[in-house]
């Protein structure tokens, strides 16, 4: 059995990944030291001389490569950049990609007023639905066997809850409420027809070059699934609680920003089954980033974070924090 991971153990593991990146900058005859490091949590990115070099923060991770293969056989609509060369140093896959000049639209978002969110959100979900027309034959091969953020099997989602009512965060019967809403998700499961979804279709994983979103990334957890995993990423944008008071003009833009979501979400929540569905992938992540959280110092202060508060939405009402999107979807 191995212990935690130590400061000392992620300083040596940067280094590494450091040294693979400066490795692929020399192959493609870029200067190591003009590269700046970019945001990112599952793999280290650099930027620098046209190339955006990634690679995989750990060399148990094995998805990069497969991405690079995804990557290419994805639409132009979707505006990935061009794949220009991957592969594998000392253990650590790597991919490298052409730059594109733009931020993240995360990063952006703080700065961009009510009417640029909107569009912001609409060219998102455009780029995802070019994602989902993909034919799943054609990138079975290619895309994730699983997603790490959901479960295989109900049993294994079910696991996620008894910790969390093991560990005193749930109560028995939010456990329970939340558990009945995951044995409805497996029912439609069976019957749902599968895309291929981004799989982490985050403001993190957009570029946003000022006036448009021009490219959807990191496709590493993309899956073949039913689309409402991608959808309740969508919805999460304006359905997740926000904290602190809101000036009249930021509730306003908020309810504009769900008007446009209710939407785009709205024609794939047609049936009973497509928001089981909906609210299955919904519970299945929260609990994957409450834990995750929890492994952290501080966890005293779960009742504040957002995984836990909508979570516990969906165990004491109807619907949750997406009640409104629900109550009148057709």
């Amino acid at each position: 059995m191995t212990g935690p991971t130590t400061g000392a153990d992620r300083a040596a593991r940067a280094a590494r990944t450091a040294a693979v990146a400066a490795g692929v900058f020399r192959r493609h005859d870029v200067d190591f030291a003009i590269a700046r490091r970019a945001a990112g949590w599952t793999n280290a990115t650099w930027l620098g001389g046209g190339l955006a070099v990634r690679v995989a923060g750990s060399a148990a991770a094995q998805d990069l490569v497969r991405e690079a293969r995804l990557a290419r056989l994805l639409p132009s609509a979707v505006g990935y950049p061009a794949v220009l060369d991957s592969g594998e140093t000392d253990g650590f896959e790597w991919v490298v990609t052409r730059e594109i000049a733009a931020i993240s639209l995360d990063e952006a978002w703080p700065a961009l007023d009510g009417e640029q969110r909107v569009a912001a959100i609409r060219r998102l979900w455009g780029r995802a639905r070019a994602v989902h027309r993909v034919a799943p034959a054609a990138v079975e091969a290619v895309a994730r066997p699983r997603n790490p953020f959901y479960a295989r099997e109900p049993a294994e989602a079910e696991a996620g809850l008894r910790r969390l009512r093991a560990s005193g965060v749930l109560t028995g019967a939010e456990h329970a409420r939340l558990g009945a809403a995951l044995e409805r998700f497996w029912e439609a499961l069976a019957g749902a027809p599968r895309v291929l979804n981004h799989g982490d279709l985050s403001p993190v994983n957009a570029l946003w070059d000022g006036t448009d979103v021009v490219a959807l990334l990191d496709f590493e957890f993309a899956v073949l699934a039913p689309v409402q995993l991608d959808v309740n990423e969508l919805v999460k944008t304006a359905y997740a609680p926000v904290d602190g008071e809101r000036t009249r003009q930021e509730q306003a833009d908020r309810a504009r920003l769900r008007e446009t979501v209710n939407e785009l979400a709205r024609p794939h929540l047609r049936t009973d089954a497509d928001v089981a569905l909906l609210i299955g992938y919904a519970i299945q992540l929260e609990t994957w980033g409450l834990e995750r959280e929890l492994a952290k110092p501080g966890r005293e202060a779960y009742t504040d974070w957002e995984p836990y508060r909508m979570l516990v939405s969906w165990a004491h009402t109807d619907g949750g924090c997406y009640a409104s999107l629900l109550e009148h979807r057709f």
